[in-house]
């Protein structure tokens, strides 16, 4: 990287030779791969200068300019700027001038190679079929010509500019995790350049290029419909406030092409007819609402309210994220905290990426996902803010690494991100598709079957970066050094926390997969193995709890507590095997049934209801199979979700029983290597209008050893009554009689 001088007749030269540029998040000779790049860094510059600027100009390998000249403030020797890149070589050449006439300046070479087999980001805007193309936009803003930021045609060159430094922010949000500089792809095609006002200004330099796509999308909803206050999601009395999402999904399914659900599009939508209504004090035509559908159409949606305070254009965006002016009382105030142009600039484009998060499968966390763009927003962007009218504080100067900013992703967001086909770069390692869905294990176990000798072991196939205890991370876990598996024994963990308090356990694997614990002292305290009376014999035991049962401290009412061995004893008192498993899976896990040799089935679940009628299984994506003599059962594969929602069986000749859905997180449970599996257990819901299973596991005992013919007779080896005492005299005793009716849960 070499570092010029410039040098001009002025009384300053003697403090020239002091003043150095220096870039704090590039190298020069770097290849990237999206179009939008922040480079931040610093410059020594003096107390008494009056102009401080630094001037970026762009141009190819063969010196012709590849996009017009930009200036971006500096902010007591700290900036940040915004750069276009050109596919191939790009030479950036950094100019910091001071003074009247002096500068100083740094070249940087950057190679631009578009990935153009990753899927995209779409853009699309929503317009009524009898839109007035028009945008609310405050007298101040519009200056002598009334549709500069408010006709079609401006909010078409905001929505690009928008989505460029979305682009932007998230690669050097991901770079700065140690992720890599990725970011998602946005859809583009060759047309008309409009990032900067030098090619609409000046005709010479008007040109055509790869630029991002903005789908007009026509709805068949009115402005009226779209404006039904009753559809406005910030109305709290509003009866349909998730319809205008379905609005925008209706007619992006409708336009077609690259909307169909079988292309799997994660689309940003803007709705252009959304308004303020004085008379309401209610912004109507606007949602923010955001889905993930991983088997169709993904979708974020956003009102165009706030757009009249976007940039234009790059020469644009300083000035957008400084501006103090008051929007006024023509337009909404989002949230009560858009008093100034900056800020509802911020909260406009910081809330639709929020959505767009949710279309990536993000849900809420921190960060973005918190709001943290409502007054941090221009710190990814500017070496310094402005004044913050919701806060009542000063602007600040922005050191990287130390000023505080929540414009930024969660980790496990950032992680969930960089696993998915939009983020990835040429030397991603190949993953297991199911290893991205799998959530990290957190299990207590006996070592050598030892009951003194108790472990917490905390694993994951994608590899662990994070452990929490009681919100502390533990030492030496990172995204760059990490780790498929560790073990904490029980003493160890009573050395370091008070067992009289609850002890809470964070996991974040690498596929930005999470498991919380409320309290690890009960993991503790439910065994996981059964030493079995009059012998040397330990059983193991690993579950998955659904992630309202684990979090909390369950009450005992309203369970069913179960457990089925795949040898069992028939009425007659002989064992009979397992022939038949039948996974029953609807919305959400309802249980299964084992069927035996000698013809009688045991519940995975419930055998009866409250009421003492026997317990009937639903589950629309239920699946049952054969479990032929000789084959074990090798692992089983749980879902959950919000809660447990899938079950799948993996027998040893390759088989595999049972439905998970593809947008679930899953937990492998599969036993040691000198183990196999012989049953199950678990606990489920009772007594409500769903009695669905909150926990699942595998009962696990060693290979080569004979298992006592009292295992079989053990209360806690089989369903009896869930720890609900007997059933009801008088009621149908016969389980089968109800069976073949099932319901969709």
């Amino acid at each position: 990287m070499t570092v010029n001088k410039k040098r001009k007749e002025s009384p300053a030269m003697t403090q020239i030779d002091d003043q150095e540029i220096v870039l704090h998040n590039i190298a020069t000779g770097e290849t990237v791969h999206q179009r939008a790049v922040i480079i931040s860094g610093t410059c020594r510059t003096s107390d008494d200068s009056v102009d401080d600027y630094l001037i970026v100009k762009s141009t190819d390998y063969v010196g012709k300019e590849s996009f017009p000249v930009q200036n971006w403030p500096v902010f007591e020797g700290h900036f940040k700027a915004l750069v276009i890149l050109s596919p191939g070589t790009n030479l950036l050449l950094l100019e910091h001038h001071y003074g009247s006439a002096d500068c100083r300046s740094i070249q940087v070479e950057l190679n631009y190679v578009p990935l153009l087999q990753v899927p995209p980001l779409h853009l699309a805007i929503m317009i009524a079929k009898d839109s007035p193309l028009l945008i609310d936009c405050p007298p101040n803003k519009r200056g002598a010509i009334s549709s500069a930021h408010s006709d079609l045609d401006a909010v078409v060159k905001k929505f690009r500019m928008t989505a460029y430094m979305w682009q932007a922010l998230t690669a050097e949000d991901l770079r700065s995790k140690h992720l890599g500089r990725r970011s998602f792809r946005i859809e583009e095609e060759w047309a008309d350049e409009t990032l900067s006002r030098e090619f609409l200004s000046d005709p010479t330099k008007t040109r055509m290029s790869s630029t991002a796509k903005i789908h007009l999308i026509r709805s068949e909803k009115t402005v009226s419909e779209i404006r039904d206050a009753q559809v406005a999601q910030q109305n709290k009395q509003g009866r349909r406030r998730d319809d205008l999402h379905k609005y925008f999904e209706e007619a992006l399914k409708k336009h077609g092409g690259p909307f169909v659900a079988t292309a799997h599009p994660i689309v940003a939508g803007l709705i252009l007819d959304s308004t303020f209504s004085a008379e309401q004090n209610l912004i109507l035509g606007h949602a923010a609402l955001g889905c993930s559908n991983t088997r169709g159409l993904s979708l974020g949606v956003f009102g165009s309210h706030l757009t009249y305070s976007w940039p234009r254009f790059l020469e644009e965006v300083a000035s957008s994220l400084l501006d103090c002016s008051i929007p006024g009382d023509t337009v909404g105030n989002d949230n009560n905290e858009c008093g100034t142009m900056w800020e509802a600039c911020s909260i406009g484009q910081g809330a639709f990426l929020h959505e767009v998060g949710h279309a990536f499968g993000a849900p809420h966390t921190t960060g973005i996902m918190e709001r943290g763009y409502a007054q941090d927003w221009p710190k990814a962007f500017l070496g310094g803010t402005a004044y913050c009218s919701a806060r009542k504080i000063q602007g600040i100067t922005v050191v990287d690494g130390k000023t505080t900013n929540n414009c930024t992703w969660d980790l496990s967001d950032a992680l969930s991100f960089s696993v998915q086909p939009h983020f990835w770069l040429p030397m991603d390692p190949s993953l297991d598709v199911k290893d991205l869905k799998i959530e990290p294990s957190a299990l207590v176990v006996a070592e050598d079957g030892q009951e003194d000798l108790l472990k917490l072991v905390i694993s994951s196939p994608a590899q662990v970066c994070q452990v929490k205890f009681n919100g502390t991370p533990e030492p030496g876990l990172s995204i760059i050094n990490t780790v498929r598996e560790m073990q904490f024994t029980m003493a160890e963990l009573e050395a370091r926390f008070d067992r009289t308090n609850a002890l809470t356990l964070e996991v974040l694997g690498k596929n930005g997969k999470s498991r919380k614990i409320g309290n690890v002292w009960k993991l503790f305290a439910n065994l996981s193995f059964i030493r079995i009376p009059g012998s040397s014999v330990v059983l193991q035991k690993k579950s998955v709890m659904s992630p309202t049962l684990e979090a909390e401290d369950d009450a005992e009412d309203g369970k069913w507590d179960w457990a089925v061995l795949l040898n069992e004893k028939g009425k007659d008192g002989k064992l009979s095997r397992a022939v038949e498993i039948d996974s029953r899976v609807g919305c959400l896990l309802d249980g299964a049934v084992v069927y035996f040799e000698d013809g009688h089935r045991t519940h995975c679940g419930p055998r009866w209801n409250s009421a003492g009628r026997g317990h009937d299984f639903g589950g629309h994506a239920s699946e049952r199979f054969l479990l032929p003599e000789g084959i074990e059962v090798t692992k089983v594969e749980v879902g959950r979700g919000h809660e447990l929602n899938g079950l799948r069986f993996h027998l040893s000749n390759g088989f595999e029983g049972g439905y998970l859905y593809d947008d679930s997180p899953v937990v492998t449970l599969e036993p040691a290597a000198s183990e196999k599996i012989i049953g199950f257990y678990g606990r489920s819901s009772w007594g409500h209008c769903f009695d669905g299973i909150e926990q699942f596991g595998i009962i696990t005992a060693p290979r080569d050893v004979d298992l006592p013919m009292i295992i079989y007779d053990l209360p806690e080896l089989q369903n009896t009554d869930g720890g609900n005492g007997p059933r009801q005299e008088g009621c149908d005793n016969d389980d089968e009689s109800h069976w073949e009716e099932e319901s969709d849960n």
